[in-house]
């Protein structure tokens, strides 16, 4: 037996050989990338950029030199200006082998235009730039939600973890599809002292992890129970267009009466291209999560002859506590 192994060993050992294949990879064109959510709380802003190829050298920079045209309905608006006295900053790490190198930055520019977006209305863009070909896109701002019930419950007596329940309804306007977002935030404050014994006041704000069982929210792995769990979950009307809408949330948060922190709940219409937009980006980020391999998810675009998002939301806040 041990003299067949060493013989079929060195038959494969000596009939391997090497073998180059030529790949011709096609050559990629730069194109636009812009990206901007328009929010009507706050004035109209977007960010352009350049496309680079996956097996080319080169760098996504923010593009400051574009003519960025706005329209309302159609009528101009006017061009949208950066401006410079309020820049971001990208930070990058470089990397060589195993080790991270110096830290690089470089500046991300916002076109923007001072005006708030109206519910209702169709906004679209115009972006051109020499070295480019032109891009352009449109979003119409969703109406607001009404919300007809919104209640927290204390379950503390009957689950020691999932210590509080959320209850919600609304009406869904049955003459359009619509799509939404839920979060539920935290905010709460305090104080310390610091080293120098001086008081100092401490505020943050986080999301909530949001547990549910309704049939219209993704359904993933289970978890303890729930087909859904997420600090934030995106669904459509398919399943009770035109109904009254009621959905019920379980969450880790023991209700105190005595608690000084306080609960807010967004709730977000978003334009079509948001939510195939956002649920693309969901996607690809589940798969990093998932025990089975598969393949990327598209990033969904709607920038003709371009890549990247423009599209539209309307967010509305209710305090829950206290």
């Amino acid at each position: 037996m041990k003299k067949t192994l060493i013989f079929l060993c060195s038959i494969l050992i000596f009939s391997c050989q090497e073998q180059v294949v030529e790949l011709e990879i096609p050559g990629h064109t730069p194109f636009l990338v812009v990206n901007g959510i328009l929010d009507t709380d706050s004035i109209i802003s977007l960010h352009v950029s350049n496309s680079v190829g996956a097996f080319q050298q080169g760098e996504v920079n923010s593009i400051s030199d574009a003519n960025v045209f706005l329209y309302e309905d159609d009528e101009p608006l006017g061009e949208m200006n950066i401006d410079f006295n309020n820049v971001d900053t990208l930070y990058i790490m470089e990397q060589s082998g195993y080790w991270w190198g110096a830290e690089q930055s470089a500046p991300i520019y916002y076109y923007k235009f001072n005006t708030l977006p109206q519910v209702g209305k169709t906004y679209s863009i115009e972006v051109n730039h020499p070295n480019f070909e032109s891009v352009s896109a449109e979003t119409t701002v969703p109406e607001e939600i009404e919300l007809t019930e919104l209640e927290i419950l204390d379950n503390s007596d009957l689950s020691e973890v999932y210590a509080s329940t959320l209850n919600l309804s609304f009406f869904d306007d049955p003459n359009i599809n619509n799509y939404y977002r839920i979060r539920l935030f935290v905010h709460t404050s305090g104080s310390h002292f610091n080293e120098d014994g001086e008081e100092e006041n401490i505020s943050k704000e986080y999301p909530l992890v949001l547990y549910s069982n309704d049939p219209s929210f993704s359904q993933g792995i289970p978890w303890d129970g729930y087909s859904f769990s997420g600090r934030r979950v995106f669904f459509s009307d398919d399943l009770f267009n035109g109904t009254q809408k009621e959905i019920s949330f379980d969450f880790e948060y023991k209700i105190d009466s005595e608690m000084s922190d306080s609960i807010f709940l967004q709730l977000t219409s978003f334009s079509e291209e948001a939510f195939n937009y956002y649920n693309s980006m969901e996607a690809n980020d589940n798969r990093f999560f998932s025990d089975i391999a598969t393949e990327p998810v598209p990033i969904f675009t709607n920038i003709e002859n371009g890549a990247g998002v423009f599209a539209s939301g309307k967010s509305i806040y209710f305090q829950v506590i206290p």
